[in-house]
């Protein structure tokens, strides 16, 4: 109990999203009545599916789809990977930047599965998040004069491969997410770090890359399914 109160005083958030996560995962077993969580759950409870998101205006998919999980293992896979890597984030950015950044990679994500998806599938998981965290990593570790992102950045290899593992044990995971959270995760790092971390000039590239970025997948979503 006393490791748990530590990492919620140094990481509230983090500590809040895993632990929200296992209930749903809980829940989600219970509806479904098997540990390998159904189609048919999935889809009640939120997960992505783009008709349900085009045709039927459902935008919440976008953001639900990212507190589900398709199996125990996935579950804990990415639980592991958040613990790991949203403390470092959250302490470094501030919990406020921290969730705003994660949120955005969550959706970003989704709007990469709604463009470059199968249109037929039903996906679920964290990993667009978790993706986006890794993305935010590998920009700071371009701009760290100092050494300790990147050292985190090249050690990060591992996490994305215990990450990318679930992708082939299941069809409900979408790799196009993962694609569109590290891809979001690198726009968004520069907007939430604080002058002197980031200049302006980064700020704006950063900005403009993302609007675009958000344009395309709006489109591609949108206007061609």
């Amino acid at each position: 109990m006393r490791n748990v109160k530590i990492t919620w005083q140094q990481a509230p958030v983090t500590t809040s999203l895993i632990g929200f996560m296992v209930v749903i995962f809980i829940g989600e077993v219970v509806v479904s009545g098997q540990m390998g969580v159904s189609t048919q759950t999935l889809y009640h409870l939120g997960a992505m599916f783009t008709p349900a998101v085009v045709m039927m205006h459902q935008w919440w998919r976008l953001i639900t789809a990212g507190f589900l999980h398709v199996t125990f293992m996935h579950l804990i896979l990415n639980m592991i990977t958040l613990y790991y890597v949203g403390r470092l984030l959250e302490q470094y950015l501030g919990s406020l930047k921290y969730f705003i950044g994660y949120i955005t990679a969550i959706i970003i994500g989704s709007l990469n599965s709604l463009a470059f998806g199968s249109i037929t599938a039903i996906s679920a998981g964290a990993s667009g998040g978790i993706f986006g965290l890794f993305g935010m990593i590998f920009l700071l570790g371009l701009l760290d004069k100092q050494g300790f992102w990147l050292t985190q950045a090249k050690t990060l290899g591992i996490f994305v491969i215990l990450s990318l593992i679930p992708i082939f044990g299941g069809t409900n995971i979408a790799i196009s997410a993962h694609i569109g959270g590290l891809a979001s995760g690198f726009l968004i790092a520069p907007l939430l770090l604080r002058r002197g971390q980031a200049t302006g000039k980064q700020k704006i590239v950063a900005a403009l890359g993302l609007i675009i970025y958000i344009s395309i997948l709006l489109t591609l979503g949108f206007g061609y399914r």
